[in-house]
């Protein structure tokens, strides 16, 4: 009698963990890019190179990991809440690792996008301008529509 009431315990405290884990795939991933944001939002300011190149590399995988997901509305929303969110915190973090260098890298910036800009204009047509605007406005009106 006593053998069952153990094998009865034991598989209660089994099924029980097996409750909680089961998270699905969606879930773990969206935890994974949640605990990389709050992680480098609290340690961030104290990275060096090789943290930041291992917080992008781990950024990576979970953008792999992303790719593979059915999320849900509301999950889709929480992503896109938590990437904004690191991506404000990783532009905060270099811009205060930039310092003053920052004048540079916008002139930099502004350099590069005048060249690239120009490397546009004279590499499409009329017609291959107004293409790409009408796939962009399609796409924009179906986003628009999702939306709502």
């Amino acid at each position: 009698m006593n053998i069952w009431k153990i094998g009865i315990a034991t598989f209660a405290v089994m099924a029980l963990f097996g409750l909680s884990s089961c998270q699905t795939y969606e879930e773990k991933t969206l935890d994974k890019l949640t605990n990389l944001s709050e992680r480098i939002e609290k340690e961030g300011p104290k990275y060096d190179a090789n943290d930041w190149e291992e917080a992008f590399e781990e950024l990576a995988d979970i953008h792999e990991d992303i790719k593979d997901c059915e999320f849900t509305p509301e999950q889709l929303k929480e992503v896109g809440r938590t990437y904004g969110r690191l991506s404000a915190i990783i532009a905060k973090e270099s811009a205060k690792a930039l310092g003053g260098g920052i004048s540079d890298a916008i002139s930099r910036f502004s350099s590069f996008a005048k060249g690239y800009t120009e490397g546009v204009v004279e590499n499409f047509n009329e017609e291959d301008l107004k293409e790409a605007e009408d796939q962009i406005m399609s796409t924009l009106k179906e986003i628009e529509e999702g939306w709502k």
